[in-house]
This record gives C-alpha cells, sequence and structure tokens, in this order.
C-alpha cells in the first residue's frame, strides 16, 4: 500500500512534532498524535529504531530514544512494513469549497464529500462530482498549549439557542476581503460575520470571552475535545490555521562524544555501538560496575574480534556511562561544557563518530592568530535531536518548563522520538584575554545593557525570569550568523543546512567558554561531503572570516538597521535585520534574537565596538583585485 501523506522522519522532530498541524496535498489538514498511539509505545523498541545517547538519556531522565516509524513497502526480508505515524484530523470544522455547507468531521475519521443539503443548487449532483470538505482557517489556541476548533455554532447562536438540528454555511468573499465579508450563516436564519474575532486584550480576554467561551482544555493529539471538566480557564485566543505561533517546538540536541573508543578499532567501536549487543554486555555485571569476561568471549566469538580488546573498550564505556551526573548534565551550560573541552582539545577519532583535527592558529596569519586561541576542523560529528514538548503562541526554552503541554497520557512511557544526522564542522575558539579587554569598553557595555532591558521586559510580560545576556554572548552569536551567511556563499550548503552551537558561560564565570561550532548536520542530500571542513583550512578560512566581515559592515537597509534601537522579535536584536545576519530559524539557537552585528563592526560614530573592526584584508584577497564593496548599478 504507497504510502499517501508521505513525512520525512527528521520532520516529525520539527517542526511536525506532536500536536503540530501538517497541511498534506489535497486540501487536508491532520495533528500529529501522541507517542501513545504511535507503533510499539508501549512495547520493546524495535531494534532498526532505537537510539542510544547516554549523557542526553541522563539529562531528560529516560532510558532511551527512538527514532520514528518509517514506512516501508511489504516484501521478501522487509521487517516492521506499512508502520504509519498516527495522526487525527484537525481542525474538524469542514466546509465545502464550492457552496460552504459546513461539518463537524471526527477526530478520527476519514474525508467528507459536500453533503449537498437541500435548498443548495448542488443538491442534484452525483456523488462523483461532489468536491471534497476543506478545513476551515480559523482555530483558537490558549497559551497553555490546548487548541480547539473555531466554536461557529456558539459565535453565531450567541442566545445559546441551538442544537444538531442547526447547519452552518460559510459564505467567504460576498461583500469585503476582510473579515467583515466572511459571514456564517445558519439554517434558523442567524448569520454573524468574522469580523472582530481577532480581537484580544490579555486582562480581559478576546471576542470568544465575550460570548462566554474560554479554553475547554482541549488537546486533539490525546484524543480529548471540548472537555469542559475541568478547563484551564485561560483566554482562548483566534488565530489562522497555518499562522506561526501555533507550533513551537521544544527540542534538545546534543553531539555525542565517544571518548572511551579513542583508541579502539572501527570494528569494535561498531559492535558496542550496538544496541542489542551493549544490552547483553550489561544485563549482568560483575559487582554491578565489571563487564563480565565470559560475555565478552562469547561475543567476541560472533564477529570474530579480540575478546580481550572488546572487554577493555566496553568496560571504558561503562566506566563513562556510570559517571555521568544527572545533577550536572540537566544544567544546560555544564552540558555543553563536556562538548566545548571535548572540541577543543581535539578529543575523538578516525573510527569514532566525532573526529576533530585541531591546527595551530599561526598558520591563518598573525591577526587571527590574536583573535583565535584555537581553530579545529571538526571532520566527523553526530547530532542527537531529541523532541520533548511544544507550546503554543510564544516559545518555551527550558525542556523541563511545567507549561508544557503533555505529549503522552502515559506518565511511565520511558522514552522520546529523536533523529540522528551526521555532519562536519568548523570549531572556532577565541581568546579570552581579547574578549575581556573589549567588552571593558563603555560603549560595549551601555549597547549590551539597551538590549537587556528589551529582552527582559518582555520576559517579565511572559511571567519568565530575568537573566543576563553579556557582550560576549551577543558578539559570538552574531559571529556566527555572519560566518554561516558566508559559507552558504563559499562552500555551496544552503544557510538552512548549516547550524550554530554557541558555548558561552553563563552561571559560572570562573570557567569560561568562548567558542562556536558552525556544523551541516543534514538528513537530506546535503549531508556531509567534506565541503564545510575544507572551508576552515588555513588557506581558506581567513578568506571567509574577511568577507564575512566585510559584509556585515554594510547593509541594505542602512542607516536604519545600524541605527536601530531594537528590531526583530521582542525587539531583541540591535544591528540586526534580513539584509545582513538573520538565518533561517532552523539554523539559530535562539529564533533569530540577541544579535547586533555592530558588536563586530562597529558603527560609524563608533568604530572602536566592534570586535573586528582592526581585521585587514587577507594577503590572498589582497591581491586577487576582487571588490566586495557592495556596488551600484548606474542610472
Amino acid at each position: 500500500m504507497p504510502n499517501l501523506r508521505p513525512i520525512r522522519r527528521g520532520q516529525l522532530i520539527s517542526p511536525f512534532g506532536i500536536g503540530s498541524l501538517v497541511d498534506f496535498r489535497g486540501d487536508e489538514s491532520m495533528m500529529t498524535a501522541g507517542l501513545d498511539e504511535w507503533p510499539f509505545a508501549k512495547d520493546e523498541c524495535p531494534s532498526d529504531w532505537l537510539v542510544r545517547e547516554e549523557r542526553l538519556q541522563v539529562r531528560l531522565d529516560v532510558t532511551h530514544f527512538r527514532l520514528p516509524p518509517e514506512h516501508r513497502e511489504p516484501g521478501p526480508g522487509v521487517q516492521l512494513a506499512n508502520q504509519y505515524i498516527p495522526f487525527v484530523r484537525f481542525p474538524r470544522w469542514h466546509y465545502c469549497p464550492r457552496r460552504g455547507a459546513m461539518e463537524q468531521l471526527p477526530l478520527y475519521g476519514g474525508r467528507m464529500k459536500c453533503p449537498c443539503r437541500p435548498g443548495l443548487d448542488c443538491e442534484s449532483l452525483p456523488e462523483w462530482k461532489r468536491p471534497y470538505l476543506i478545513p476551515s482557517r480559523f482555530i483558537a489556541v490558549c497559551p497553555k498549549g490546548h487548541i480547539e476548533d473555531f466554536p461557529f455554532m456558539e459565535w453565531v447562536h450567541r442566545d445559546g439557542n441551538w442544537d444538531r438540528s442547526h447547519k452552518l454555511r460559510l459564505l467567504a468573499g460576498r461583500s469585503s476581503a476582510s473579515l467583515s465579508g466572511i459571514k456564517v450563516a445558519c439554517s434558523c436564519g442567524k448569520s454573524e460575520s468574522m469580523a472582530g474575532s481577532f480581537n484580544f486584550d490579555a486582562d480581559a480576554g478576546g471576542a470568544l470571552h465575550k460570548i462566554g467561551h474560554d479554553c475547554s482544555r482541549s488537546m486533539p493529539w490525546l484524543g480529548h475535545v471540548n472537555e469542559r471538566a475541568g478547563a484551564c480557564g485561560e483566554y482562548l485566543r483566534v488565530v489562522q490555521r497555518g499562522a506561526s505561533n501555533v507550533y513551537f517546538p521544544v527540542t534538545v540536541s546534543s553531539i555525542y562524544l565517544p571518548l572511551w573508543g579513542e583508541n579502539t578499532s572501527r570494528t569494535i567501536n561498531k559492535i558496542l555501538e550496538n544496541p542489542k549487543v551493549w544490552d547483553t554486555l550489561v544485563a549482568g555485571l560483575d559487582d554491578g560496575k565489571y563487564v563480565q569476561a565470559v560475555r565478552c568471549e562469547a561475543i567476541a566469538a560472533i564477529y570474530q574480534v579480540d575478546h580481550e580488546e572488546l572487554r577493555q573498550a566496553a568496560q571504558r564505556k561503562l566506566d563513562g556511562t556510570a559517571s555521568l551526573d544527572g545533577a550536572n548534565l540537566r544544567s544546560d551550560e555544564e552540558f555543553r561544557r563536556q562538548e566545548y573541552e571535548a572540541l577543543r582539545t581535539g578529543r575523538g577519532g578516525e573510527t569514532t563518530d566525532l573526529m576533530v583535527e585541531v591546527v595551530d592558529p599561526t598558520e591563518y596569519g598573525p591577526d587571527l592568530a590574536d583573535i583565535l586561541h584555537g581553530i579545529c576542523l571538526v571532520r566527523k560529528l553526530r547530532e542527537t535531536r531529541v523532541l520533548v514538548g511544544f507550546s503554543r503562541l510564544l516559545p518555551i526554552g527550558d525542556p523541563k518548563s511545567a507549561d508544557l503541554p503533555p505529549i503522552t497520557e502515559d506518565p511511565d512511557l520511558n522514552w522520546l522520538p529523536a533523529s540522528v544526522v551526521y555532519g562536519e564542522g568548523v570549531f572556532l575558539e577565541f581568546s579570552a584575554e581579547k574578549l575581556d579587554e573589549w567588552s571593558q569598553n563603555p560603549l560595549v557595555n551601555a549597547r549590551i545593557s539597551a538590549l537587556n532591558e528589551h529582552y527582559n521586559r518582555r520576559r517579565v510580560e511572559r511571567g519568565l525570569g530575568e537573566v543576563e545576556i553579556t557582550a560576549k554572548y551577543v558578539l559570538l552569536h552574531a559571529f556566527a550568523h555572519a560566518l554561516i551567511g558566508q559559507l552558504s556563499f563559499d562552500c555551496g550548503y544552503g544557510s538552512a543546512s548549516l547550524r550554530e552551537r554557541i558555548y558561552c558561560e553563563a552561571d559560572d564565570p570562573e570557567r569560561p567558554m568562548q567558542g562556536i561550532l558552525v556544523y551541516t548536520a543534514s538528513g537530506d542530500s546535503e549531508g556531509t561531503m567534506g565541503g564545510l571542513v575544507r572551508q576552515g583550512e588555513p588557506d581558506r578560512l581567513r578568506v571567509v572570516i574577511d568577507r564575512a566581515i566585510r559584509r556585515a559592515r554594510w547593509c541594505s537597509s542602512d542607516p536604519v538597521c545600524i541605527e536601530s534601537p531594537g528590531q526583530g522579535s521582542d525587539n531583541a536584536n540591535l544591528a540586526a535585520c534580513h539584509g545582513c545576519v538573520l538565518l533561517p530559524e532552523t539554523s539559530c539557537e535562539t529564533g533569530n534574537r540577541l544579535l547586533d552585528r555592530a558588536l563586530l563592526v562597529g558603527t560609524p560614530e563608533a568604530p572602536e565596538i566592534g570586535f573586528f573592526s582592526n581585521l585587514g584584508p587577507s594577503a590572498a584577497e589582497a591581491g586577487s583585485g576582487v571588490n566586495h564593496a557592495p556596488v551600484a548599478a548606474n542610472e
């Protein structure tokens, strides 16, 4: 049976995770169902779907991760054929695209054709000529993540006098292109336009609250709709089905650190990465902390490898897993510190899923060596991305937040969906001394104070605590964006295929971090072919950085952009717009917030606040005769 509604595995982590709305071809809108309905959700995980990432498992308090099921056509030797991702039909209100007849479909039902009711000029149409109903574009959501259909019946019958015999009809675009031109009419003769339905006040509620309709704690992804008992009490906000604030996935990612396998053969590393083999080895331990030699001998005999080498590698892996401190790993800063130390010191090896080559910064020229303390070519890396939850209306960055709606009804479900991608990257560590010296500039601190004020004002309005944004973090973040923008031109990857990872301390200033990792980790054809690492080599990286800084000095929106007191989402940016350093949001860790390219190149009035203001052109660029300054066309 062909898969008529295809979706990629990675998309089920982001952006189409549990609770999201997915528009399929043929005017179908579906919502990804909760984990309880996924295949084998409460059974042993099939080995093809099992993912182990010990550091992330400890941080998220789960036993394992699972890849989303993939559809496989039945055939000889094919296992787990015809596995589907469960969806529910949402929104439930549908209407006829020709005559507007409206019907409310069940969550688990199939599509429905136009009912062609009496009184409509399509009443006599044969079944095969009737169009399929299409989903309404109006829905209602609340800040706690609940979502429900727009209450059309209540909107039209504000006196509450209606029953199941009443039938609605959507009349759109008859008198105006605005909401006032969209009218919902009932068979009883009453009608209302959609004008004013989007009005909302955070304190007094919106248009739905005025007609007595508040959130009913509806969670269609778990099969619950219109459950008035135990309603959450929040005001509902009317939004369009495809609005960007309907769904914000909350994901956590991790760079895999197989440090136990640095001096081990590729074959043994591959054996120990096999979840079935590892589960067999740890199923019986001597004194609860030593791998049994007899089990290693049996496995070594099967795979024809040296049993002692296998045992030593297994013991190293077991010791590393046992030493993981759950309390520390739940802190994002400590979690990233392990990656930071592994990258800057060149850990991993050719036989593992992490291979880092440390390059002497002096090979890149004296001025770059003065700014950068370390440059590493990450020739191989593995990233695990896990869907923890989601939010609506506003993004939530804390994966442990109590405000996240549930993605499962079973509190004992001990796994989360994940995707595993492989890639390459370039890691840059800045000079701590240079950063400290630069950050003492009063003009730099003045800009960061303004940015902190904008950002924290919005956080307080949302009921979140204040956080301190440092000049170092904004600099690293803006530089990562500028570098990704330039690399997308120089190495051929689309900017959406490159991602950033910022390493900067927030809680422990005694142990500073000042690094960025720009990497590609994509599961499609834009995976890893060495192009990004090659741009990090000494004869290329200097040119890339020079060009990135040159591009950051000028924006098509200048002088408006460089003089902006606050712009972008939540006014959380200063000099940063789509004409200069903004990226696709999948590439940015903070949703294109906390950016200021003035910290890279300075402003016309204060060039000294730019960390790279004294960086001159490379010898390769100076001798090329290429002018990278903006060129205006002749009139």
